[in-house]
């Protein structure tokens, strides 16, 4: 069984397990792992993952280059395995800029977390940062939703997709964490909207999470384990104890993403 996990956040060994703790932190969750490539790697193996998309968050603007920089030397030190995404922050005084540097180094898309970088989805600035983003065809992942906070919410991605109809998003923890049963009637239907299970099956029971899986579509569905929040075995182990069809489990796990990066057979 080919498995993709299109959703984990690492960082480098000397910070990562200050990182991962600040994350469980901001959650009230404990982390099961400590973030680094190594351990993503060995667990990944134990679980039977076979790629990851990886990615970290530039909490403000000055900390885009050094994400970059490691993010894209992770993915040449294991081109087979990962599939990088850069982060940026939309206060960036040189986004533009930013950008080509991502894609230069073969960052494939960007990152962004709101609720960590303290900005609004709709914000003119933001709109600014999509509207560049779809110019040069570079993919979002976003969290999106948190009951705490406005930043993410699904009603925010839609305007600002709305007013950026060429960008592609990839709208993380099925398009609202916490909000799981609101944010599919906001964002469900859009050509322009897939979303990631990460960090969802924990929350939901299996009914309710095949439902929401069912209202985007199987097809517009991405496998995710959130690492270092939880191990791939426990997220997997949730994901296959859902009611979904064989076909439907093989679209989330990795062609839905195979077919989104292209390598669709």
């Amino acid at each position: 069984m080919t498995i993709i996990d299109t959703h984990a956040h690492i960082y480098p060994d000397k910070i990562a397990l200050k990182a991962a703790k600040s994350i469980g932190e901001f959650y009230e969750i404990d982390m099961h792992l400590d973030g680094t490539v190594s351990a993503l790697l060995k667990a990944g193996e134990e679980a039977g993952i076979s790629r990851w998309l990886v990615h970290s968050v530039a909490v403000t603007w000055e900390r885009a280059r050094s994400i970059n920089d490691f993010i894209a030397s992770a993915v040449e030190a294991h081109p087979e395995k990962f599939i990088g995404y850069g982060s940026i922050h939309p206060d960036h005084p040189e986004m533009e800029k930013e950008l080509d540097y991502m894609l230069s180094h073969g960052l494939r898309g960007v990152k962004l977390h709101p609720d960590f970088q303290h900005f609004l989805l709709d914000d003119p600035q933001a709109i600014r940062l999509f509207k560049a983003m779809a110019e040069r065809k570079l993919p979002l992942l976003v969290h999106t939703g948190d009951t705490r906070y406005p930043y993410s919410e699904p009603e925010r991605m839609a305007r600002a997709l709305d007013a950026v109809p060429d960008l592609t998003a990839i709208c993380a923890h099925l398009g609202g964490w916490s909000r799981w049963d609101k944010a599919w009637q906001i964002l469900a239907g859009r050509e322009n909207v897939y979303v990631d299970c990460s960090s969802s099956l924990y929350a939901l029971g299996a009914e309710e999470a095949a439902d929401v899986i069912r209202h985007y579509g199987a097809d517009r569905v991405f496998f995710g384990t959130d690492y270092p929040m939880w191990t791939p075995q426990e997220e997997i182990a949730r994901f296959m104890a859902l009611p979904l069809t064989e076909e439907e489990r093989e679209m989330i796990l990795h062609r839905n993403f195979e077919r989104f990066i292209g390598e669709d057979a």
